[in-house]
């Protein structure tokens, strides 16, 4: 193996660092993280001299954007800094998973693998001294009118074609990409020397068949394969198809709030399958024209189908995902073992989390105890968004989940 392989291969196997702080006070909070990082720092395995931060803190606690850079950078050592500010924050490694005020995780990477990218410093393209996007790490705007476009270019950008990540509310929040700004999308690109394992977890009931949009304008769908499109709605949840009063209609309401939308062309999901469809709310009714309005805009063609939030659903799907990773796992483990490397490996480097706002509490202290028992004490670091990104589409009421895993290979 060259000698710069090597010591990239020595990099890789090394542990991630994550420290957080439940302080409302911003120097007593940083204190707090800088001891954690100084004790991770002496322990076997794990990085020793990392590069690079991920941080999310809640709002109003930290100094303006550029004073709370300085305050990092000066504090623990790292000169890149990606994050934002978020309405809840949780981190997690030994100790498990629990909820903050501030939490960071320092990686170690070449510098030639990854890029942090914003509005004032757009993703470049690949050049001496960097590898080019294989994935991306997005933190978008929830006031942005163009987010979908945006993602969809980031997506487009990346060699897999997977921008990731979450939005963040309420509109305007803090956005840290090696600077302070507001508004639009900034994050983190990484090369494909970055081995990432995870994807999007979902978890929904369906209530229908799967159909095709062919009327509709704006975000309202008025039609489903030539039918009125409330009328198909109405079929699937069971309810009778008749003339109601605004009463009537009023009291339907509660059992609309649970009702979740896939989106998909035909060609990107099985038929009949809710994964791998964008997921969009409901968010209104209008009985006088049968239509159904989506927190999306849809097009004639495209494939919908009515779904229902299901919490044991969503842990299902969750625990799926958690399952492929740690097979991944268990195979590298087993190609490092037959390899005889001389250097000790971490399998699992660190871990991003990402979850739907929307969801109850009891939900979220589900998911991240099954996290949890799925992935072991892996340094986590995540938030609750306002909308989950993967595959550089915006989803809703979904997981986000991505192990930064060390790969044999490299």
């Amino acid at each position: 193996m060259p000698a710069e392989e090597e010591q990239s291969f020595r990099i890789t196997a090394m542990r991630f660092i994550t420290a957080h702080s439940s302080s409302p006070d911003w120097p007593q909070a940083l204190d707090a993280i800088a001891g954690q990082v100084a004790a991770a720092r002496a322990r076997a395995g794990t990085v020793t001299r990392p590069n690079l931060g991920l941080v999310y803190l809640q709002p109003g606690l930290a100094p303006p954007g550029p004073r709370l850079l300085q305050d990092l950078r000066a504090r623990l050592g790292v000169a890149h800094w990606v994050g934002a500010e978020v309405a809840h924050v949780f981190a997690g490694a030994d100790q498990g998973i629990v909820d903050a005020s501030v939490g960071v995780m320092l990686l170690q990477l070449a510098q030639r693998d990854f890029r942090v990218f914003s509005g004032l410093q757009p993703l470049p393209a690949v050049s001496r001294g960097w590898r080019g996007a294989h994935t991306a790490l997005v933190h978008g705007d929830s006031g942005e009118d163009e987010l979908d476009e945006l993602l969809a270019e980031l997506g487009a950008r990346t060699a897999s074609g997977d921008a990731w990540g979450g939005v963040l509310a309420p509109c305007g929040s803090l956005q840290l990409a090696d600077a302070a700004l507001r508004g639009g999308v900034s994050g983190l690109a990484l090369s494909s020397r970055v081995s990432l394992l995870g994807g999007l977890s979902q978890g929904l009931q369906a209530v229908g068949p799967a159909r095709t949009v062919t009327r509709c304008a704006d975000n309202v769908v008025y039609a489903l394969d030539g039918q009125p499109a409330l009328g198909a709605l109405l079929d699937d949840l069971g309810q009778a198809r008749s003339e109601r009063e605004d009463e009537q209609w009023r009291a339907l309401v509660p059992s609309l709030r649970e009702v979740v939308v896939g989106l998909s062309w035909p060609q990107q999901t099985p038929p009949g399958s809710p994964q791998s469809a964008v997921l969009r709310g409901l968010i209104g009714i209008d009985p006088r024209a049968q239509g159904v309005a989506l927190a999306a805009e849809p097009q004639p063609g495209m494939r919908l189908r009515f779904c229902r939030r299901e919490q044991q659903e969503s842990l299902r799907d969750l625990l799926r995902l958690c399952t492929e990773v740690r097979e991944d796992i268990e195979q590298r483990r087993q190609v490092v073992a037959q390899a005889g490397h001389r250097h000790a490996t971490q399998p699992m480097r660190g871990a991003v989390f990402i979850s739907c706002a929307g969801r109850s509490e009891a939900a979220h202290r589900a998911e991240r105890q099954l996290v949890r028992s799925q992935l072991g004490d892996v340094p986590l670091l995540g938030f609750r968004a306002a909308g989950e990104v993967s595959g550089g589409a915006l989803h809703a009421y979904s997981s986000v989940l991505r192990v930064f895993a060390s790969d044999p290979s490299m």
